[in-house]
């Protein structure tokens, strides 16, 4: 009986053992899981990054009539997480107005809302109206602009200036509403005017 005992006790002992090892694999795996899963998190290459894009983007926009009132052209247009705008890259605005006058106005980056009703050109802006048989070719340069194509106006607040074949207006803060052919300089307005042209 005594020699039954002493020969059960190793085997006991290792069963314990090999219990023992197999819970410290346990949570030496759990333990490695949990710190690949909620420790350091490396961000991915797409953290951070747009959730939807659009190549070579190109948005007509017509009037109850069917005429096609404004046209918006990007290199590309991007939406980023968490964010109500749209950036564009290369934006291309063209504001077509009912007397044949067609505003042409490019930037090299800008952002706009879902419905591209207001969309602002960030960095260097560049206006220009092609002539035609009822008006003068007319350029503008500025930057920071936001545009209205709907209202077919635009704002800014910085440096303008206004550049046609005899008039040149530089001036601070600036109001074009192209569909009255109205442009309104806000402060420090000097220009020449060549009567020779």
């Amino acid at each position: 009986c005594t020699q039954a005992g002493t020969e059960q006790l190793p085997v006991s002992a290792r069963q314990l053992g090999l219990y023992a090892g197999l819970a410290l694999l346990v949570v030496a795996t759990g333990w490695f899981l949990f710190t690949q899963e909620t420790g350091l998190q490396r961000p991915t290459a797409s953290a951070g990054g747009a959730d939807a894009f659009v190549e070579d983007m190109d948005l007509k926009v017509l009037n109850e009539m069917g005429q096609l009132e404004y046209r918006v052209i990007a290199r590309r247009m991007l939406h980023y997480p968490g964010d109500k705008r749209f950036t564009l890259e290369q934006p291309d605005i063209k504001l077509h107005q009912s007397n044949g006058d067609t505003w042409h106005i490019v930037s090299e980056r800008g952002e706009t809302t879902e419905d591209a009703d207001l969309i602002w050109l960030l960095g260097d802006v560049d206006i220009k109206r092609l002539g035609n048989a009822n008006s003068e070719p007319l350029h503008i340069i500025t930057s920071d602009l936001l545009v209205k194509p709907e209202e077919e106006v635009a704002e800014t607040d910085n440096a303008t200036t206004i550049i046609s074949k005899q008039l040149e207006v530089h001036g601070v803060g600036a109001r074009a509403d192209f569909r009255n052919d109205t442009l309104e300089l806000r402060s420090s307005v000097r220009g020449r005017y060549d009567t020779s042209s």
